[in-house]
C-alpha cells in the first residue's frame, strides 16, 4: 500500500466497516456490477435496507453518510474491491441474506449479464454461502422477480 492510499482512503484493511456500511456495501456493488445502476437496483437497495432490523437505528442523515463513504470506495477501487472489503466485515450470520438481497438487485432490471453472473459467483464465495444454499436463493429470487 502507497502513502496516498494510506492518506486517502479505500478499504484499508485497518479500518473494519459497521455491519451496516458492509451490508450496505454488497448491495451497492451488487447495483454496480455491470457497469451502471439502474433505477430499479438502485431503488431496491433502498427499499431492501429500509425494512431490515440491521437499519432501524440510521437515520436518513446516517445512511446518506454511509452511502457517501461507499460510492466513494466504489468510484477509486472499484466494485470487486468493494465487495471484497464488505465479505470481510460482514457479521456470518447476515451472509445468507446480503447474497439474497444482492440477487434481488442483479434481476432488478430483468437482465443478467456476464458481468452480473461472475459477481454473484464471486460474491457468493466471499461470502461463503454454500452453493446449494445459493442456488435455491437464486430461484427464488427469478420467481420473486417475475412477471
Amino acid at each position: 500500500m502507497g502513502l496516498f492510499d494510506s492518506l486517502f482512503g479505500g478499504m484499508e484493511s485497518s479500518k473494519k466497516l459497521s455491519p451496516q456500511e458492509a451490508f450496505a456495501g454488497i448491495l451497492l456493488a451488487a447495483s454496480a456490477c455491470d457497469g451502471h445502476i439502474s433505477d430499479e437496483e438502485a431503488a431496491n437497495l433502498t427499499t431492501a435496507v429500509g425494512r431490515m432490523k440491521l437499519f432501524e437505528k440510521v437515520n436518513g442523515k446516517q445512511f446518506g453518510q454511509v452511502m457517501d463513504k461507499l460510492l466513494g470506495v466504489l468510484k477509486k477501487k472499484g466494485h470487486d474491491a468493494l465487495m471484497d472489503g464488505c465479505c470481510e466485515s460482514l457479521p456470518k450470520e447476515l451472509s445468507n441474506a446480503a447474497f439474497a438481497n444482492a440477487c434481488n438487485i442483479v434481476l432488478a432490471d430483468g437482465v443478467v449479464d456476464q458481468d452480473e453472473r461472475e459477481f454473484i459467483e464471486k460474491l457468493r464465495k466471499g461470502l461463503d454461502v454454500e452453493a446449494s444454499t445459493a442456488k435455491m436463493i437464486a430461484q427464488v429470487m427469478v420467481i420473486k422477480n417475475k412477471g
